[in-house]
């Protein structure tokens, strides 16, 4: 049911696809580009779900960003082309990073903040390249059998992303301590996702979120890797969708919490 659109922002024609209706949530993919999950079609019963091709993926390289602040900056006014005003956000691994970067620089645009697995802070991580691609699937999700059209990202395409991801993200350090300085003065409302089994950036990193933001609830999701949406479409909907729906109302003990065992 997703449609697709065009907004030219910063010399860059940016794809974006939308479906259902209600509050908007804006959904930041991660490194391999836009995947349209069970769990986004489950989202968008209740919400007008925009999935936005980020600036260099498609067919543009983007050689301009340097930093996840100034692609973050491109973000913002690509959701600001689109026209929406005040939004949810939701960000996934790379695009996680982007999407915390969003929220330092324009507050008072989002109504809350959803990092699913946040590249932001990734100590202990395995860098992609280290990873032999028999394991990576693995590492990836726990039951990959679960996403039937599964394949390996397009070798052309991720020549043309790659150094992207690779710039933005050697950009920051593996525990950016600037970052973390500014976090306590972001009161966006936030929940962070991991899967309690994600071989890419290891879960025990949503920690630093939760003490550092003044606002955050921390989930660790059963058995899931890296792909939430792909192991646990329901139950990542299911507890992404009760805190965007019941706001404040939401609310988690300060420790980690598993749900759906």
């Amino acid at each position: 049911g997703f449609t697709d659109g065009t907004v030219e922002v910063q010399g860059f024609t940016v794809r974006y696809f939308q479906a259902g209706q209600g509050d908007p949530l804006v959904v930041l993919h991660g490194a391999g580009g836009p995947e349209f999950t069970v769990a986004l079609d489950l989202l968008a019963r209740r919400h007008r779900v925009v999935l936005i091709e980020m600036p260099g993926y498609g067919d543009q390289v983007n050689d301009v960003h340097q930093t996840l602040a100034e692609l973050a900056a491109a973000v913002a006014e690509t959701v600001a082309a689109i026209g929406i005003e005040r939004y949810h956000l939701l960000g996934t691994s790379f695009g996680g990073a982007t999407a915390l970067h969003l929220a330092l620089a324009h507050p008072d645009r989002l109504i809350s903040l959803v990092l699913d697995a946040p590249a932001a802070f990734r100590e202990g991580a395995t860098s992609p390249a280290d990873i032999a691609p028999q394991d990576m699937v693995r590492r990836f999700r726990v039951f990959p059998e679960r996403v039937p059209a599964f394949t390996p990202p397009d070798p052309a395409a991720m020549a043309r992303t790659w150094p992207l991801v690779e710039r933005l993200l050697a950009s920051t350090p593996i525990y950016d301590q600037d970052l973390a300085d500014r976090l306590p003065g972001c009161a966006v409302r936030t929940l962070v996702l991991f899967g309690d089994r994600d071989g890419v950036i290891p879960p025990e990193n949503g920690r630093t979120y939760r003490r550092l933001l003044p606002n955050c609830s921390f989930q660790l999701v059963h058995q899931a890797a890296h792909s939430i949406q792909g192991d646990r479409p329901e139950a990542f909907a299911d507890v992404v969708g009760d805190f965007l729906e019941r706001g404040w109302q939401f609310l988690l003990p300060d420790r980690s919490t598993l749900i759906n065992p």
